[in-house]
C-alpha cells in the first residue's frame, strides 16, 4: 500500500512538472484560440465526480451549460489556450478537494460580465482557508503551508498562477462566504 501511495505521488509530480514546463513555455501558450470556459468547468468537475464521492464532498458547478447557442445562459466564450485552461481549472479544483474536509462543499462558478468585458472563474471551497500573510507565497513552485497534512507537491497554484499569466488573467485568494450560502447549516 506505501508503494502504491509512493508511485502515485510520484507520477502527480512528474505530471505537475511537465504541466509547469507547458505553462511556462511560450511559444506553446502563444497559440490561443476561443475557448468556452463554462464547458472547460463542466467537464473538470464531471472529471472529478469520483473523487469527491469518494472524499464525501459535495462538487458542483454554477452557471452557463456550456451548450452552444443557449438563449438562457449563452457560454462565454474566452481567447486562450484549452489545454493550459483545462489544466488551470483541473489544479484549482483538485487544489480545493485535496484541502476540503469530508462533508464539505467545492463549487465551480463560471459568472460573466453583463457587459462582455470580462469573465470570472471562481472555485469555492469549505476548506480551512489560506492564511493572509501566505496568499502570495502559495503561488511559488514547491511551497506548502506548514500543519496542512495534505500530501502534494506544492506546483499546483503555481502553475495556476503562471497559466492565468500567460492569459492575461488575475488572480486573487479570497475567504468564502460559505455561511450566507442556501443550503448550509450555520455552524
Amino acid at each position: 500500500q506505501q508503494i502504491a501511495r509512493s508511485s502515485q505521488s510520484a507520477a502527480h509530480m512528474v505530471n505537475q512538472l511537465l504541466a509547469m514546463a507547458r505553462a511556462e513555455d511560450k511559444e506553446h501558450s502563444s497559440r490561443k484560440q476561443e475557448v468556452d470556459i463554462a464547458s472547460l468547468a463542466i467537464e473538470t468537475v464531471r472529471d472529478f465526480v469520483p473523487r469527491s464521492l469518494e472524499k464525501r464532498i459535495d462538487l458542483g458547478y454554477e452557471g452557463p451549460d456550456g451548450s452552444p447557442g443557449s438563449r438562457k445562459h449563452p457560454a462565454p466564450v474566452i481567447t486562450g489556450h484549452v489545454l493550459l485552461l483545462r489544466e488551470m481549472i483541473r489544479n484549482l479544483v483538485d487544489n480545493a478537494l485535496h484541502y476540503t474536509p469530508a462533508g464539505g462543499t467545492v463549487t465551480v462558478r463560471v459568472v460573466e460580465d453583463p457587459f462582455g468585458q470580462v469573465v470570472v472563474l471562481q472555485v469555492e471551497d469549505s476548506g480551512p482557508g489560506i492564511p493572509p500573510a501566505e496568499r502570495e507565497k502559495v503561488f511559488q513552485p514547491f511551497y506548502r503551508s506548514l500543519g496542512t497534512n495534505v500530501d502534494g507537491s506544492g506546483l499546483g497554484l503555481a502553475i495556476v498562477r503562471e497559466i492565468a499569466v500567460q492569459h492575461d488573467a488575475e488572480i486573487t485568494l479570497e475567504d468564502a462566504n460559505l455561511r450566507h450560502r442556501p443550503g448550509l447549516s450555520e455552524q
